[in-house]
């Protein structure tokens, strides 16, 4: 992974190749709703950096990036919410 990370717990997003849309990694596979998302901690970060690895060579995935959460499951950077929720102003 490139980024260094810093939080504690992290959601897995991608996006799926097939559509486009952002999806997250759950226990039951590849969800839309961030709410379903596997929380990951840090420990467990290479665990799942393997999962995207086989899903990125498969072709199912783009693009996988660790989103930083509270303990709670909160989204904690403004790019990260935007990025799952639309912009933040009217245009």
């Amino acid at each position: 992974m490139a980024k260094k990370l810093k939080g504690e717990f992290f959601f897995l997003s991608a996006n799926e190749l097939k559509s486009g849309k952002i999806i997250f990694y759950s226990n039951n596979g590849w969800v839309d709703d961030f709410k379903q998302a596997t929380k990951i901690s840090k420990e467990e970060i290479e665990s799942y950096e393997k999962i995207y690895q086989a899903e990125e060579a498969k072709c199912i995935i783009i693009s996988p990036t660790f989103i930083e959460i509270d303990k709670n499951g909160e989204i904690l950077k403004l790019r990260d919410k935007i990025r799952i929720n639309g912009l933040t102003i009217e245009i």
